[in-house]
């Protein structure tokens, strides 16, 4: 069992990616807390997980609820070896001139501060025992632009942020024996963005056949494919990794 003995805090593991991490990384022998704001989601998936699953309501744009779920993690776990800052929102279009600072702010916020502190808190836990991994949910729209002209730009000026800041950490944290890595996903259909990748409208079926026409594999991925890497970068087997972002997209940024 690869993280056997560990302790893992996943940020939005009430659904997609972070749901689908969490029940890996029990499997793989860890004990799990999942943060989410949705107390409903929250519990249902707390009560899917199972009895090694600690469920902890909390906003992690909040610098205090932020300490919360983290001192809450360690003292019930005794430690904190991994977190994965995985909590995101995608915002809806609006053509710049119509935009407003409001909606830039909230997805600032919610995308890459939030990182930022779901990796400082962590980091009071991990630096004085000098041992930890720190995972963050990027995007491939951290690298590219959206190739629907106007789209996604705090959004992707967001993830851009979460991958420097993921090497900036790196850097800072080496000395202490913590990793700092990112993934970068392709489009996945989870419920982010209001559920435009499920095909249930003829936007969305539009949306989905851009996306396969750009995509060397044709197709979207699923929250399952994603768990795997973060697993990998969990573990002991990426311990000479850090300061890198994984592309996890089907080829779309081969092209």
């Amino acid at each position: 069992m690869r993280l056997a003995n560990k302790t893992a805090l996943i940020t939005g593991g009430n659904s997609g990616i972070g749901l689908a991490t969490a029940r890996l990384v029990l499997a793989e022998g860890a004990r799990v807390a999942i943060v989410g704001r949705n107390k409903k989601t929250l519990d249902a998936a707390a009560e899917m997980l199972g009895s090694d699953v600690v469920a902890i309501q909390a906003d992690v744009t909040d610098v205090e609820a932020t300490e919360h779920a983290v001192a809450t993690t360690a003292e019930r776990f005794g430690k904190l070896d991994v977190v994965f800052a995985n909590a995101g929102i995608a915002e809806e279009y609006q053509p710049l001139v119509e935009s407003t600072l409001a909606s830039w702010r909230k997805i600032i916020d919610v995308d890459l501060t939030s990182v930022y502190l779901t990796a400082r808190e962590p980091a009071k836990v991990m630096v004085p025992r000098g041992h930890g991994k720190i995972i963050s949910t990027a995007s491939i729209y951290g690298f590219v632009a959206n190739f629907r002209p106007g789209r996604s730009r705090a959004y992707a000026a967001a993830k851009a942020g979460v991958i420097n800041l993921t090497r900036s950490l790196a850097i800072e944290l080496a000395p202490h024996n913590i990793q700092v890595n990112a993934i970068a996903p392709t489009f996945i259909r989870t419920n982010i963005g209001g559920g435009r990748l499920r095909g249930e409208t003829e936007e969305s079926r539009q949306l989905l056949a851009e996306i396969a026409e750009r995509t060397p594999m044709s197709r979207i991925g699923t929250a399952d494919e994603l768990k795997g890497v973060a697993v990998f970068l969990a573990s002991s087997a990426s311990n000479l990794m850090t300061g890198f972002t994984v592309a996890v997209d089907g080829g779309f940024l081969a092209w």
